[in-house]
């Protein structure tokens, strides 16, 4: 899937510098059509080829040639013969010294998170924890969860819990953000659709439509998942199939980050044993509860 993004962006810069091109080809042949620029295109050619042969690099003359071209031009109303690429550090390669440019970092950037699922990102350098009352309890734990985004994922679970508008969906989305600026792959889902696509996977006959359905879930470089525990639950299914989610990303070291309005006690009551485990595991897990009032309503008051 990466290869994937990366080749997309590299066809963006790729038709940027085609259509640089192409336009300068199209004002050149426009231009030609034009007897004085005609005239003066000649002899600009004709000057640099004499100095090529001759070894000359500065010469005023061919500066004056390319300056009366370049007034020509402008009277008639025609765009530069040059290429004008968007990017002047690459000329709209995409690379510089075999490495990724800015703007192809950037364009892949744009893809990934348009590809991700979510709608908006926050971010954690523009968090204001004005209205937090555990203030420095919160500052310490976006740093910490920042700093995760930066690691090898020893840790490949993150479990954020709390109660409704405690800011678990706006941390997540920070969390992805950062994911992101290091160009990994973050696919979000929310409980309720991906046990849809549990429903469907366990129906299907067709045994390729069967495990496709699954496998986005198991194989995402990085996979958020919003609200575990809205989901409508069929315990044969939903539990089953989340364990194996679970179970496999933890067996192939594949970061997963999930929101819940449930805490490991009511992981437990409401899945299982196998869930809550998965879930609990010190050695490979973060659980966090984020306490507080709904900071969303508090918000509002403040407004009035």
């Amino acid at each position: 899937m990466k290869a994937t993004i990366i080749e997309k962006g590299k066809k963006i810069i790729d038709d940027r510098h085609f259509e640089a091109d192409n336009n300068a080809i199209n004002n050149k042949i426009e231009a030609l059509k034009d007897e004085k620029f005609n005239s003066l295109y000649q002899k600009y050619i004709e000057k640099m080829i004499d100095n090529a042969k001759n070894g000359v690099d500065d010469d005023k003359d061919v500066s004056k040639l390319k300056n009366d071209l370049n007034i020509r031009l402008k009277e008639l109303k025609i765009g530069s013969i040059e290429p004008e690429y968007s990017c002047k550090k690459c000329n709209d390669n995409g690379f510089i010294e075999g490495k990724y440019c800015d703007c192809l970092i950037d364009e892949i950037n744009k893809i990934l998170k348009l590809e991700s699922g979510f709608l908006n990102l926050e971010d954690f350098d523009k968090t204001s924890f004005d209205l937090f009352k555990n203030k420095e309890e919160i500052i310490k734990l976006y740093d910490v969860m920042k700093k995760w985004c930066h690691s090898s994922f020893d840790k490949n679970l993150v479990y954020l819990a709390g109660q409704t508008g405690v800011g678990k969906t706006h941390l997540m989305k920070c969390m992805a953000n950062e994911l992101i600026k290091r160009h990994k792959v973050v696919l979000l889902t929310t409980s309720f659709a991906m046990h849809q696509d549990f429903v469907k996977s366990y129906s299907c006959r067709d045994l390729e439509e069967k495990q496709r359905l699954l496998n986005k879930y198991l194989d995402a470089e990085i996979l958020f998942i919003d609200d575990l525990g809205t989901e409508l639950r069929q315990r044969d299914i939903t539990v089953n199939y989340l364990y194996q989610i679970l179970n496999e990303r933890k067996m192939k070291k594949l970061p997963t980050i999930i929101t819940s309005n449930l805490d490991l006690y009511d992981i437990f009551d409401y899945y299982d044993e196998r869930i809550s485990s998965r879930i609990a595991d010190k050695s490979t897990s973060i659980c966090v509860y984020l306490e507080g009032e709904d900071l969303r309503l508090k918000a509002e008051k403040s407004k009035k």
